[in-house]
């Protein structure tokens, strides 16, 4: 059940203990300290409204602490705090004048190629080159790529939506560290133990449609490794593991959307999960050789 609107009083379970040894941080029978699930029955999805617009060098937590105050809205333990990754961008001066931009000759061979099925600008095309480790796939116009973090996404997650015109948004440099140091900063102004995840909306192989997917992860796992786990008819699991990070980024971008909703932030509130300071986006990717498609 997600509420927007509604926030309950009642006190929500925290965060497991990563003390694997004590009784109900989710030992199995045979004592491997996992936490299965997310402990949830049901979920609220808070949209933070009143967040101005994003500048270089702006204290991100500063600001989203005092858009909470004025919705009358606390932080509280084991809440997941959702960030839009442009706003993470704008922070961190990832945006750039397109007039600043020369397209090289590939640039302009590929923004050619695919005028004929959808317009390209060759000078966003030279940042989907400037930040891809390799192109996967082009066609239809459309460039599939490998960014430099390692995401499989279109056009190198280069946007020019939610930006003045003329203007372009790039992925944040390292949204992993970006979502550790903004989880250590909350924690440090609000005494709670949080987690934060950053958000960015992407395609999918084999289905139309962006949804919310995780690219940083500070404080719980970005994978639930579910093997090993039994059903309810006693078989075990030797397969199943969980993008729970991306499944908590989809639900909140329910709220969040795309455009004009004006939502760049919102608290998924009701999940028990285990606390993962050392998690890393890179538990949610393939390595190349385990990837049956490249």
């Amino acid at each position: 059940m997600l509420k927007a609107d509604e926030r309950s009083s009642a006190t929500l379970p925290p965060f497991i203990s990563q003390n694997k040894n004590k009784e109900g941080a989710g030992m199995t029978g045979k004592g491997r300290g996992k936490v299965f699930g997310t402990g949830a029955t049901h979920i609220e999805v808070i949209g933070v409204r009143g967040i101005p617009e994003i500048e270089k060098g702006d204290d991100l937590a500063g600001i989203f602490l005092s858009a909470l105050d004025a919705n009358g809205i606390s932080l509280e333990d084991g809440d997941v705090l959702v960030v839009a990754s442009k706003i993470i961008s704008k922070s961190e001066g990832r945006i750039v004048n397109l007039s600043t931009v020369q397209p090289s000759e590939e640039a302009l061979k590929i923004a050619k190629e695919a005028a004929n099925e959808q317009e390209k600008d060759p000078r966003v095309v030279q940042l989907v080159l400037n930040e891809a480790k390799e192109i996967v796939r082009m066609g239809r116009g459309h460039i599939i790529v490998e960014t430099k973090h390692g995401f499989i996404c279109a056009n190198a997650g280069v946007d020019e939506s939610n930006i003045a015109e003329g203007y372009a948004i790039l992925l944040p440099e390292d949204p992993q560290r970006s979502a550790e140091r903004l989880r250590e900063e909350l924690e440090r102004r609000t005494g709670r133990k949080i987690a934060v995840l950053v958000a960015d909306s992407q395609g999918r192989a084999f289905r139309d449609g962006v949804v919310g997917t995780c690219i940083g992860v500070s404080g719980i796992p970005a994978l639930l490794d579910r093997r090993g786990e039994e059903d309810r008819f006693g078989k075990i699991s030797r397969i199943t593991k969980v993008a729970v990070a991306d499944e908590i980024c989809a639900a909140a971008n329910l709220v969040m959307g795309e455009f004009s909703e004006g939502i760049p932030v919102a608290i998924v509130r009701g999940l028990k999960l285990e606390r993962r300071c050392d998690a890393h986006i890179k538990e949610l990717l393939f390595e190349r050789e385990r990837d049956l498609f490249r």
